[in-house]
């Protein structure tokens, strides 16, 4: 599909084994800023089942525009990227939903997260462990390389990097606590990356896939690239392969223009290559 995108609000797809499932009714869910999260509100809406099992987020919403971002697209992407690197994402698909948003009803597609906690584990957001736990003087990727964390960390600093992942706020990753034995989780809250800065096909055309933007990461420096050079052991991932393409935007050419998808392998698949020669990966044991 040539052209502008298909507005995310008004399409309905039929149901896939890829990622894509037909429609849900979610009218009777609250959405907010703040749901399903330990610590600050978020930029987008969403919703959790009632046991909180199942995690619902939408793109970019006003109530004066309605829905108007790809942010719960980029989610599945994020997500599929990261399942061909091997890197831990919870599991993550696309959905056609009936919402209720500020009195109004209306159709909207909806990434849809499994949670990744387990029934005996306490979150804590990354954020607050620092704070309880650091030293005097010692930064937030100290803290994740004194716990033991080294090989999570230059992972999330990888993928982030390849999915210009803007958002690693110190709330977007947690730290899990099953009976005093404790983990980080798996990298949530992507939909803030690839193109998403980019509303027309005229600002894809001017987007610079490579740029080094300041970002809002909280473990390491606000710059992707400067956070590659943090890393210092060889990082385990499956290689991103020129096949991957097909896999990672399955049923998403009736969502996206062939313009954006094009812009969005452009990013991946030019940040692998310079993360290939920068760093030292390794093939997952």
């Amino acid at each position: 599909m040539e052209g502008r995108d298909v507005p995310i609000d008004n399409r309905k797809t039929g149901a896939t084994d890829f990622g894509v499932v037909e429609s849900l009714d979610l009218r009777g869910l609250t959405w907010s800023h703040g749901a399903g999260s330990v610590a600050s509100d978020g930029t987008f809406l969403k919703a959790t089942n009632e046991d909180k099992s199942i995690y619902y987020k939408m793109s970019a919403y006003n109530a004066s525009q309605g829905v108007y971002g790809h942010e719960a697209v980029n989610e599945l992407i994020a997500y599929r990227v990261a399942s061909e690197l091997g890197v831990p994402v919870p599991g993550t698909r696309l959905a056609y939903a009936l919402v209720h948003v500020d009195g109004v009803e209306f159709h909207t597609h909806v990434a849809v997260s499994e949670s990744y906690k387990s029934p005996d584990d306490t979150r804590t957001s990354y954020e607050d462990f620092y704070t309880a736990k650091r030293e005097t003087g010692e930064s937030a990727l100290s803290v994740a390389l004194r716990y033991g964390w080294a090989e999570r960390v230059y992972q999330m600093f990888l993928f982030d990097f390849l999915i210009f992942c803007r958002d690693r706020h110190g709330a977007n990753l947690e730290v899990l606590d099953c009976h005093g034995v404790r983990r980080l989780s798996p990298l949530f809250d992507n939909g803030l990356s690839l193109t998403c800065s980019c509303a027309t096909d005229e600002e894809l055309a001017a987007f610079d896939v490579m740029a080094d933007r300041q970002v809002n990461n909280f473990i390491g420096t606000r710059s992707l690239y400067q956070n590659l050079e943090l890393i210092r052991n060889p990082v385990q991932v499956t290689a991103l392969s020129a096949e991957a393409r097909g896999r990672v935007f399955s049923g998403l050419d009736s969502l996206l223009s062939d313009t954006r998808l094009d812009a969005i392998w452009s990013l991946l698949w030019g940040r692998w290559a310079y993360a290939k020669k920068f760093c030292d990966l390794r093939p997952l044991p």
